[in-house]
């Protein structure tokens, strides 16, 4: 066949010469640059009845390692308390293998580990918890304690620590600042209870003994409750605290939360007797001196333990803990130490319905419960990215760890390519459904050519191997690590 020429005019071949000269270079190739984007989205928060969302100081805590009440994934913090003569034997000779153990464990678990140190359990069970050096110890001004019959009914006495000898006391400062020097600057304390004094630590002990007390033994005075509690302050400045709320360690409370300046952080507030009917009295029965403290749990966590109760009790109860875990804005509790007359393997099943039922709900109440209600994204082609969201907290009280609000873009392999913060503290949303709507903007880096995530995510601020896992929102469209998916961002 003959091959066949087309011939253009001179003017328009010139025409078409002007037009190919005057395309830019990359006419042809795909343009670079990002896709642009404007979209919102409104998202569903959980349904309260049936979010069983696990975060870090909300719900149940690993009581004493156990996790009675069922729960949806292993709790993220873990208490346990331990006695001072299982950790000095001898002056001076301390063996703190067992919290170190403990602490290690936890971490490895993902979880954060909280203490209590004790110098006595329970009453006349013929026992002494403090080191065996101690008694009678040449530098005791008065033995550092005595024995006593708490009740003539139950055989055996106990053993009442002399709480104002000055050689007690500093023994117990040298404990704490060892164990303190022993575990070493760590972001693995969830908390510290403060304790030493007491019955179980726990900072209440009967009046009675002391009708038994030799010659120079009184009653702690509040100089010396004090002093016990500024012991763990100065061991541990820069942890978490909590402290027992008796009304008869007010003086003690007022020191702790308001006047001391030692610690870093707010001290809390604690209680063991969640669940008991009355317990709150009181406090509540003297409500201008409670008007002090009502509102530390807006700044410091407020945990607890269970006061055992038995099913079918009308008066101490779950129903009765869900009422003040409520009315006092609580955080935590154990997951343990309930149904005293049962088995650990029966405690739960021998609830009934309904009180398996509040115990579910006390879990899903307590603490912070963020969601993101919307989201609006403005992205231009040449990188411009714009999120504004609004947070919201369903729950009974904020978060008191340091959490950032990450924006973040994810390559289609899953590895963070970019981060921005949010100017947002979750702390700062105490809880009963309050917002805040927050915008951000930034200039997005040259990236490879992929097609990216943009993902909103709360982050631990502390970027260490003590981080805890990222926050989940309890928003049903959240991912598998708790953070959301925004938006698909394209660039070519």
């Amino acid at each position: 066949m003959p091959r066949t020429t087309t011939i253009l005019p001179l003017s328009l071949s010139l025409a078409a010469a002007l037009a190919m000269a005057s395309l830019p270079a990359h006419a042809g190739k795909p343009r670079s640059g990002w896709d642009p984007v404007r979209a919102s989205r409104s998202y569903s928060t959980l349904a309260l009845s049936s979010d069983d969302t696990i975060n870090p100081m909300h719900g149940y805590y690993r009581w004493q390692n156990q996790e009675l009440v069922p729960q949806s994934a292993p709790a993220q913090d873990a208490y346990r308390r331990y006695y001072w003569r299982d950790l000095e034997s001898a002056e001076g000779q301390y063996n703190f293998s067992a919290i170190l153990a403990e602490l290690q464990a936890a971490k490895n678990q993902g979880r954060k580990f909280a203490l209590r140190i004790r110098m006595m359990a329970g009453y006349d069970d013929g026992q002494v918890y403090a080191p065996a050096y101690l008694v009678n110890n040449a530098q005791c001004q008065h033995g550092c304690g005595f024995w006593a019959d708490s009740d003539p009914a139950v055989p055996g006495l106990t053993f009442v620590p002399d709480w104002n000898d000055p050689y007690l006391l500093q023994r117990s400062r040298s404990l704490l600042l060892a164990l303190a020097q022993a575990i070493g600057p760590s972001e693995n304390l969830a908390w510290i209870d403060v304790g030493m004094f007491g019955q179980y630590g726990e900072w209440a002990i009967k009046s009675g003994l002391y009708n038994a007390a030799p010659a120079g033994i009184a009653p702690v005075s509040n100089a010396n409750k004090r002093e016990f509690a500024k012991m763990h302050f100065d061991a541990f400045p820069t942890q978490q605290h909590v402290m027992f709320i008796p009304y008869a360690n007010a003086d003690a409370l007022h020191y702790g939360l308001f006047e001391q300046t030692i610690t870093s952080k707010p001290v809390g507030l604690r209680v063991d007797c969640l669940s008991r009917g009355g317990y709150f009295d009181q406090w509540t029965n003297r409500p201008a001196e409670w008007e002090v403290y009502k509102n530390q749990w807006q700044k410091a966590p407020f945990v607890a333990e269970f006061c055992p109760f038995d099913s079918g009790d009308a008066v101490n109860n779950p129903a009765t803990a869900r009422q003040q875990a409520a009315a006092f804005h609580i955080s935590s509790v154990g997951n343990g130490n309930f149904a005293p007359s049962q088995p650990d393997s029966l405690k739960w099943s021998s609830l009934t319905p309904q009180e398996q039922s509040d115990m579910l709900m006390l879990g899903r109440e307590m603490g912070y419960r963020y969601a993101v209600d919307a989201t609006h994204v403005d992205l231009s082609g040449d990188g411009q990215l714009s999120l504004t969201t609004t947070l919201r907290n369903n729950g009974n009280a904020p978060s008191y760890e340091p959490w950032n609000v990450q924006v973040e873009l994810r390559n289609s392999g899953g590895a963070i390519s970019w981060s921005g913060t949010l100017a947002l503290n979750l702390g700062a949303l105490a809880g009963a459904g309050v917002s805040q709507s927050v915008q951000g903007s930034w200039r997005l880096p040259t990236l490879p050519a992929d097609l990216y995530t943009l993902r909103l995510v709360a982050r631990d601020s502390r970027a260490s191997a003590g981080a805890r896992a990222p926050l989940k929102w309890t928003i049903a469209e959240r991912s598998g690590d708790g953070g959301l998916d925004v938006a698909s961002l394209r660039r070519r």
